[in-house]
C-alpha cells in the first residue's frame, strides 16, 4: 500500500516507524506551499493509495490543493488531527481489510 502523508517536518521518524510495518510505501509532502504547488502534490498523490492529511502541521492552501488533487485522482483522504498517525493507520486498516502490522 502507497500511502500519502501531507503536513509535517517528521518523514523520517514517520519512515522509521511505519518503515517497521508490511508492505507500506510512504510518499511525502511538508506541506509548507511552494511554486507549482498542485503539481508538486499530484506527483505524490497520483500513485497512492491514500492521502493523509496532518492537519496541526499543514497550511491551508496545501490542504486545500492535496483534497482537489486526491479528488480527481480518486484517492480517500483521510485526516490527522495529531502528529501521530497510529489511529490514521488503524482507520485505513479497517476500511480496506488489510493487515499492516
Amino acid at each position: 500500500m502507497k500511502i500519502a502523508i501531507i503536513g509535517g517536518y517528521n518523514f523520517e521518524r514517520h519512515s522509521k516507524s511505519i518503515g517497521k510495518l508490511n508492505n507500506i510505501e510512504l510518499r511525502f509532502h511538508d506541506g509548507v506551499p511552494r511554486r507549482n504547488n498542485k503539481k508538486l502534490l499530484e506527483n505524490i498523490i497520483k500513485g497512492a493509495d491514500c492521502v493523509i492529511i496532518v492537519q496541526m502541521v499543514c497550511s491551508h492552501l496545501s490542504m486545500w490543493d492535496a483534497k482537489d488533487v486526491a479528488r480527481k485522482c480518486n484517492k480517500k483522504v483521510y485526516y490527522s488531527q495529531a502528529k501521530g498517525l497510529a489511529s490514521v493507520l488503524s482507520l485505513i486498516e479497517k476500511e480496506n481489510e488489510i493487515n499492516t502490522a
